[in-house]
């Protein structure tokens, strides 16, 4: 009987040594896991900045130029008109200096549309899954170009987010990522944490999407708004957004974020 009740205990003994490492290995493993969601306090401070940057501004309109450039190609400038109304409904129009119309553009936040007045060419898509890649050469969607142009920063929906300073320039870059660490946005701040002086927007593949960087600011109505934006890619295209009149809190009809084919 009590060599029975040894081997019993024996047997426990050899299962708990083989079993608990394990179970440490295991915990270990789990710990390493990350979590949902990562938000430093100087982050989470920078977000609600930008959170409330023009919260109130809905309508805006302006006109201006637009300079294409290319690292090859020669630079090519065109007027250019807009109007929009957050979230995601914009319309542009683009003239040669000629006063000659080149492309009509516009979104109403479920279509895209696209008049192409060279060869007559009309397009139509769903906004979700269009960029203006095809107008631009950059791949940015309606919803982007309309925070940008508001004065506010669009933000990408992120699990991580982490504040680090530039070096020696005394700039700050608020860095937002996935749950598994992948970069998604880098918003760089001037060293007040006050200003935001460029953006970049990256892919699933890690790859820089598109850039933008505000080259000048202005007042109106009391909104800090663009005066001069530059936008651009991994391959070196870009184009430049130079604004000379901007209407804040204008009327909008909701005719005008749609495109129909000419008859």
């Amino acid at each position: 009987m009590q060599v029975r009740r040894n081997r019993q205990i024996f047997i426990m003994l050899l299962i708990a040594a083989l079993f608990l490492p394990a179970c440490s290995s295991l915990v270990d493993r789990i710990s390493q896991k990350p979590k949902d969601f990562e938000i430093s306090a100087e982050a989470r401070e920078l977000l609600k900045l930008l959170e409330n940057q023009n919260r109130t501004l809905k309508t805006f309109k302006g006109t201006g130029r637009v300079t294409f450039r290319g690292s090859k190609k020669k630079n090519l400038t065109s007027s250019i008109v807009w109007i929009a109304a957050v979230p995601g409904k914009l319309r542009i129009a683009m003239r040669s200096f000629s006063g000659q119309p080149v492309v009509s553009f516009a979104s109403d936040g479920q279509w895209f549309y696209l008049f192409s007045h060279a060869d007559s060419k009309f397009y139509k898509q769903r906004a979700q899954n269009a960029t203006l890649k095809r107008f631009f050469s950059i791949p940015i969607n309606s919803g982007d170009i309309v925070s940008i142009l508001g004065g506010s920063i669009p933000l990408i929906q992120h699990n991580k987010a982490v504040v680090e300073q530039k070096g020696s320039e005394d700039k700050y870059v608020l860095i937002l990522k996935k749950r598994w660490g992948n970069v998604l946005q880098k918003i760089y701040f001037n060293k007040n944490k006050s200003q935001v002086f460029k953006v970049e927007m990256f892919g699933t593949s890690g790859a820089l999407a598109y850039r933008v960087e505000f080259c000048g600011m202005q007042t109106i109505k009391g909104y800090q708004v663009p005066a001069c934006l530059v936008f651009s890619n991994a391959e070196g295209r870009e184009f430049q957004l130079d604004i000379e009149r901007y209407w804040a809190d204008v009327e909008v009809s909701p005719s005008a974020f749609v495109l129909t084919p000419p008859q």
